[in-house]
Parts: structure tokens; sequence; C-alpha cells
């Protein structure tokens, strides 16, 4: 895969999700932080609304282009071929179908943002949160199935990130003119409202966090040999200075935007406040400091949804099979003695089963014969949709040796991954035996097909 092909899906993702979080961020800001009834707030609500108009107009297009570039992976990068195979995309694939399910919710959404009623505005916010679930039903959390628990869950951590980053946002675009206006007391309200909310989606973000991360990357080693592992970090560390910032609002900060703040602040308050803050301000200067955290807080959260892009294009080392090398090939080649052999126990040291190498194209034909399809989904091929439950295959290549891809076709429970979809009710595999169904010829020309998948 070259560099544009990488890049330009990432910053389309990137975009996607900064729009996805304006949107939820926004209405959330409009309808549960906001003052309902408060009329120097009309300007800024007409600003945010403004902004949450463009948010959609981004996620149309960003949608857009996703479908495009699934349509371009299943013509083989040929776009002359995108016309025959954007209708396969769609009626036959998962994706096709979340698809659908996310463009009539943002067409249902382009129509209720036309009206700026309170419950116009609920009704977009609900529709907004089915719009996260797609994200959450076509990434790597649907890996064990639509209705599984990573899935909620990966869900609940977008919702919390998008709600409280994008209210940062709304902050940021809708007060930056009006802050003048606003009276001190309603600044402090506003600030109060959004730093609860902020720290109840901070307890959802990191609960949700911890578990997306021990379900993607199993091993610590992970975390520093693969570019899903290294965004993790980097995206890990950087939620850690947000959160760091919105402390600091919360307690140092905010306590001055109130008369009696100064007052009833503890010893230490004051002197983590000295320590950061410097001397105590009055009122004003503590509200344009406020407004100066909130900002910074914004940038970081922009480059934290560059990581969380990183890793949406990614591949994650969620599997328990990966103790082999990700870019491990065929074996290299072993010479010997037979004294040595007999001496190591039969196999010279270090020893892996490496088939010969077969064709890949006669490899998919098997692959279509068995209908290996109705349970294993493979993304960019034009197969129909799974009916049945099994694991996807689309990078299969990437993850696992070509040895260990013979040997769960001919003996499946010789390694037993205890998954969804991968074992039944008595902890077998599910995976149906082939041991008649195949010559020698063909298994190895379908483990040759499985190799070259994502490879």
């Amino acid at each position: 895969m070259t560099l544009h092909e990488l890049l330009l899906p990432t910053i389309g993702r990137w975009l996607g999700l900064l729009a996805l979080a304006v949107l939820i961020g926004g209405l959330v800001l409009d309808v549960f932080v906001l003052p309902q009834r408060a009329a120097e707030l009309a300007s800024a609500r007409l600003r945010l609304w403004r902004w949450t108009i463009a948010a959609l107009a981004v996620l149309l297009v960003t949608s857009a282009g996703d479908l495009i570039a699934r349509a371009r992976i299943m013509s083989g990068g040929d776009f002359s071929q995108l016309s025959s195979a954007l209708p396969l995309v769609l009626t036959r694939t998962h994706f096709g179908a979340i698809w659908i399910a996310r463009s009539a919710a943002l067409a249902l959404l382009v129509i209720v943002s036309l009206y700026r009623s309170r419950p116009t505005r609920a009704a977009g916010l609900a529709l907004s949160l089915g719009i996260a679930l797609t994200g959450s039903l076509t990434g790597h959390a649907s890996d064990r199935g639509d209705r599984s628990l990573a899935v909620v869950v990966d869900w609940l951590h977008a919702v919390a990130a998008t709600a409280w980053t994008g209210a940062l946002f709304g902050l940021v675009l809708t007060t930056r003119q009006d802050r003048a206006a606003w009276s001190a007391e309603m600044i402090s309200v506003v600030a109060q409202r959004f730093s609860r909310l902020a720290g109840y989606c901070l307890l959802v973000v990191v609960g949700s966090g911890i578990y997306n991360a021990c379900v993607q990357v199993p091993t610590i080693a992970s975390l520093s040999t693969t570019t899903y592992g290294v965004a993790l970090l980097i995206k890990i560390s950087l939620a850690l200075v947000l959160a760091f910032l919105g402390a600091i609002n919360r307690y140092l900060v905010l306590p001055g935007l109130d008369a009696g703040g100064t007052r009833r602040v503890g010893r230490l308050r004051r002197l983590g406040r000295f320590t950061f803050l410097g001397a105590a301000t009055a009122r004003g200067a503590a509200a344009a400091r406020l407004a100066r955290f909130v900002g910074r807080e914004a940038l970081v959260a922009v480059v934290v949804f560059g990581c969380t892009a990183v890793l949406g294009e990614s591949t994650p080392k969620s599997h328990p099979g990966h103790r082999s090398r990700v870019s491990e090939d065929q074996a290299d080649q072993a010479h010997v003695t037979m004294e040595e052999l007999h001496a190591s126990g039969g196999v010279p040291k270090a020893w892996r089963f490496a088939p010969p190498e077969g064709d890949a194209g006669k490899g998919r034909e098997v692959f279509a014969r068995l209908e290996c399809f109705a349970c294993h989904a493979v993304g960019g091929e034009k197969f129909p949709r799974p009916s049945r439950p099994g694991p996807a295959l689309t990078e299969v290549g990437r993850h696992h040796p070509a040895g260990y891809l013979f040997e769960s076709v001919v003996n499946p429970n010789a390694v037993v991954v205890e998954a969804p979809g991968y074992t039944g009710p008595d902890g077998r595999s599910i995976m149906p035996d082939y041991r008649d169904s195949l010559s020698a010829r063909e298994l190895i020309d379908l483990v040759a097909y499985l190799k070259s998948l994502g490879g």
C-alpha cells in the first residue's frame, strides 16, 4: 500500500471524527449545558447551530468518500469499475448495510436540523448517537459480532469522548466573540455545567478505554512493536494531558469565577493555583484564563482524534494467534545433519511447518466452491454476506504464517480460539471438516489465497 493510499483514508477518518465530535458535542452543549431561557445566549446558539450544520455536511462528504474507498478496494483499485462495485458493496456486504443505515440517519438529521426547537435538537442528538453507533459496527470492535459487548463498550467510548471534546469545540467556537456579552454569573454557570459533564464523560472514557485496550492489545510488547500500539500510547498520553488541563480548569480556575470562591478555596487549592496560574486575579481575568485553557484543551483534543484515526486505519494485535511475527513469511530453509535432527527430537531447532507456494487465484476459486464466505467475511471481495458466525478473514494473511493457516484448515481443533464465532457450546472449533473435500493441491492453493489477504 502506497503512502497516499494510507494517508488519504486516515485524513478522511480524522475529519469525520472531528465532524462527529462537533455535531454530538454541539448538541450536548446546546441541550444540557447552555441555560435554555437565557436571552444573552441567542447569538451563541445561532453560531453553534451553524457549526453543527457544517459538521453535518462534512459527515455527508466523508461517508460518501468511505463508500467510494470500499468500492475501490473491491474493484481492485480500478476506478472504471466503481459503478459496478458500488451496488455490490451496498447490497452484499456488512459495511454496505451499516452504511445505508448511517445515510438514512444523516438524511433524517438534515431534515431535523432545519428546525431549532428544543424537541428537534433532542431528536438530532439521538440521531447523532445512532451515527456514532454505525462507526462501532464497522470498526475493530465489530470483529466479535454486531451484538457483542465490545461494540457496546466502543460505542460508549465514542459517545463519551465526542460529547466531552465536542462540547469543548463548541465552547471555543461560540464564546470567542460572545464571551464579552456574557455576565460573570452566566460564564460561571456554563463552566460549572460543562465541568460536571466532562467529569462524567472522563469516567466513561477511562473505563471503556481500558476495556478496549485489553481486547485489542493483549500483550504489553505489542504497544511498542505495532503501529496500532504506538498510536494508542500517544493517544493515552495526550488524553492524560487533556485530563490534566481539565483538572486545572475545574479545581483552580473555576473557583475564581465565584465571588466567594477565593475565600472558600482551601490551602492546597490556593497553593496549586499559585503554582500553575500565579497570583489570584479578578473575575474578568479568570474568565479570560478559563477561555485560554479551554482553547488549549480543544487543540489537544484535535490531535487525540488524529491518533484515533490512525488506530482506525491500523490493525490491532487482538488475536491470540499473534504469537508469530506479523511480518513473517515462509520459514527459512534449515540445513542439519541426521544426527542433529535426531538429537533435537526429530525436528530442527525453532522448526515451523511451511507449506509450499501455491496459486492464490486458484485458491480463491476453492474458497468460493466450498462457500467459505457463508461464515467468513473478506473485505474487498464480491462474495455474498456471511449468514453464519465465523471470524472475518480480511487481513488474516497479515496476522498469521502460512503454516498456521494450513493447520487451521486441516485440524481446526489444534488451536481453539476462545471467542464468539470460533467455538461451539462443546468448546471445540465450529470449523467444518474439509479433509474429504480438498486435494493436497487445492489445500496449498487455498492457504496461498488466505495468506494473500492483507499480506
